[in-house]
């Protein structure tokens, strides 16, 4: 896919800068469907390499739905239908040839409530190595392991009890086990849905500073009610209301100048 040739391939809108110098991701036109009702409609967005871009809106605006169309998630859910066009390193993955599961390697996700498998920490991070064949050898899974636990930034807090459950730690402590299990398969991207909702402030301050980091590597797509964490986080940001993408550009931008009415309401608390 030429990019010159597709950025021409979508409907004109007002949103901003909807494009990146380098896009990881490609989205065009997407529109989401539950049965009859209409989710999102027509979103255009790119996600840059190596970014953080949050998705910011009020609750069932569509941040959701369009953050697990990046992995396909949506085909879990009876009577979802997609439409548009989602490249990922110009390659489309709603194309029917493509595989999921190799995409959910690329493409790995964080949920709103911490969700570790009810194995010990080792085996939690262990999983997807194990499913998806990347190794043959106990010394290569210990490595892996242990990376992906310092690259969470939590080797240091439970490199004695690898045998212990998962479900044991604490809430912001699962949460980051769950990005260390998500990182261990070497993804590209790193979908996070309301990752910090469930934790309190201290934890919500860890996982924060590991984005930063992570960043460094991934790129990241972060849903989050909290446009403070937004602000805090994130490179650029989109705000979506009732389905559609209404504006998106450089988080500072959007937080303190933004150029849609409906941005602005949303960010003064006008709406909400």
């Amino acid at each position: 896919m030429e990019m010159n040739e597709d950025k021409k391939d979508f409907k004109t809108n007002t949103v901003g800068d909807i494009f990146s110098d380098n896009p990881k991701i490609v989205s065009r036109n997407v529109s989401v469907y539950y049965n009859d009702k209409k989710a999102i409609s027509d979103v255009s967005l790119d996600i840059g390499s190596k970014e953080i871009i949050s998705l910011i809106g009020p609750s069932g605006c569509g941040k959701s739905t369009f953050l697990r169309c990046f992995n396909r998630m949506n085909d879990t859910i009876d009577g979802c239908k997609v439409e548009g066009k989602i490249f990922l390193d110009n390659e489309n993955i709603y194309d029917e040839m493509i595989d999921v599961v190799p995409l959910r390697a690329k493409v790995g996700m964080v949920f709103q409530k911490p969700n570790p498998f009810p194995k010990s920490i080792y085996d939690n991070v262990a999983y997807g190595p194990r499913i998806h064949g990347l190794v043959d050898n106990k010394k290569d899974m210990d490595n892996i392991v242990e990376m992906s636990l310092k690259n969470a930034g939590l080797w240091d807090e439970v490199k004695d009890r690898l045998d212990s459950p998962g479900t044991g730690l604490s809430g912001g402590q699962q949460q980051r086990l769950c990005i260390a299990r998500a990182i261990a398969v070497s993804p590209e991207i790193i979908l996070m849905d309301e990752p910090c909702s469930a934790l309190d402030p201290i934890a919500t301050a860890k996982i924060e500073e590991l984005l930063q980091t992570l960043a460094n590597d991934y790129s990241i797509v972060i849903v989050t009610h909290s446009m403070q964490q937004a602000a805090r986080v994130s490179q650029r940001t989109a705000y979506f209301h009732l389905g559609e993408l209404v504006e998106v550009g450089y988080t500072k931008h959007i937080f303190t100048n933004p150029t849609d009415i409906k941005t602005q309401n949303y960010i003064t608390g006008r709406i909400g």
